[in-house]
């Protein structure tokens, strides 16, 4: 069945006028009187709904022609096919530009700014348990850290960590490549074991990589023979202020204790192997859609603005010099063509010609509301004349 957002508002708002009601019955009939006046007033209880088309993303490279094992890029056709994406087949262009540029043999620190729903964790996700992959097979699973997940609360860490589980499981692979958490559930027995046998991907808070690095037993435990090549930020926008000062701070110890990391084994790699046993540390950062200060231009001017200042912004963040060398991927969306209506007396109408946008533009079918709930709410007529023209 389609879900109607209108319908929904409807029911719910009748939902909470029966709850207050019922919960607040006033034995003075003049107040009785002046609270189901006000039940009935407009937008008193709720406002109008908020109805906005999202253009599909545009699609970039197939996931068989991205630098990942064939492991991963089926699992990843077979999720965009089991959510319903009309192109499963390719990745959107945000996350092939990405996972094109981490995986190179020389990768530069990426920043992935797009929307909620935009896909933009497997942007690094994927390289992430890519590069975990080809260690794990090139140094018959030893363990060692390969990338560290930071996240600004356990709940993203969560679900990541459920996120990770599904594809390496979906791929076959989850003996390959080994992943902890560490938070605040975390017992002394968990603790031992990664001190006793380090995992390929550590994914944590920035408090508790804090406490980490004070520990100096977990430290230089978890970090000993690292190989570690990434190093995610994730929702990076929310660092500002003090707490972008000490995460700045965090991360530039971060980077001095890893250079410092005992290296036992293979401390004399040959030179193919040289650069995956002692990688370059790549900060990457995910984040929602930015807005530069200075921008007030139209798209094409606006674009370098914002790529700047999120390179400005992550460059000191970071530690990273220069900062120009930060590539930024932000969404690309799809040119969308409305196709001609016949010129009926029923196309005509404002009503029909906003209905009849409403898929194209989402991309996607889409709910096809009565046109007589549309009329009866002001804003939605705002809407439809405004659509229409008129």
């Amino acid at each position: 069945m389609a879900f109607n957002p209108l319908a929904v508002l409807d029911d719910v708002t009748q939902e909470y006028r029966d709850y207050i009601q019922t919960e607040f019955r006033a034995k003075d009939l003049t107040l009785r009187e002046r609270l189901a006046a006000a039940l009935e007033r407009e937008n008193f209880l709720c406002r109008e709904p908020f109805c906005q088309a999202h253009r599909p993303f545009r699609a970039g490279k197939k996931w068989h022609d991205l630098p990942l094992d064939e492991k991963f890029a089926r699992v990843m056709e077979e999720r965009a096919t089991r959510f319903g994406a009309k192109d499963p087949q390719h990745a959107y262009t945000h996350q092939s530009g990405a996972i094109d540029e981490l995986l190179r043999p020389a990768p530069r620190s990426v920043v992935v700014t797009t929307g909620t729903g935009s896909g933009k964790t497997e942007a690094f996700l994927l390289p992430v348990l890519q590069n975990a992959l080809a260690d794990a097979r090139a140094f018959d699973g030893l363990p060692g850290l390969t990338a560290i997940l930071v996240y600004p609360m356990n709940a993203l860490a969560n679900d990541q960590r459920e996120r990770i589980d599904e594809y390496l499981a979906a791929a076959g692979l989850g003996n390959a490549v080994k992943v902890e958490q560490y938070d605040r559930s975390s017992s002394q027995d968990d603790r031992a074991r990664m001190r006793s046998t380090p995992p390929h991907i550590l994914l944590t808070n920035y408090m508790m990589l804090e406490y980490l690095l004070v520990r100096p037993a977990d430290r230089d435990a978890i970090f000993t023979n690292h190989r570690c090549r990434f190093l995610v930020l994730d929702e990076v926008h929310t660092y500002r202020g003090t707490l972008g000062a000490n995460i700045a701070m965090l991360i530039r110890r971060l980077k001095a204790h890893l250079g410092a990391a005992p290296q036992i084994w293979n401390a004399q790699p040959t030179q193919e192997r040289r650069s995956q046993r002692f990688p370059l540390l790549v900060p990457v950062a995910t984040s929602a859609t930015i807005k530069s200060i200075e921008e007030g231009a139209g798209p094409a001017e606006a674009r370098p603005q914002r790529d700047d200042a999120v390179r400005d912004f992550f460059g000191r963040l970071a530690g990273i010099e220069p900062a120009a060398e930060i590539q930024v991927f932000g969404e690309e969306l799809q040119e969308q063509q409305i196709p001609p209506t016949p010129r009926t007396r029923r196309s005509r109408s404002p009503t029909f010609r906003l209905m009849s946008m409403i898929p194209t533009l989402c991309g996607e079918h889409s709910a096809v509301w009565p046109p007589s709930r549309i009329r009866r709410r002001p804003r939605t007529r705002q809407i439809v004349a405004g659509c229409s023209g008129t």
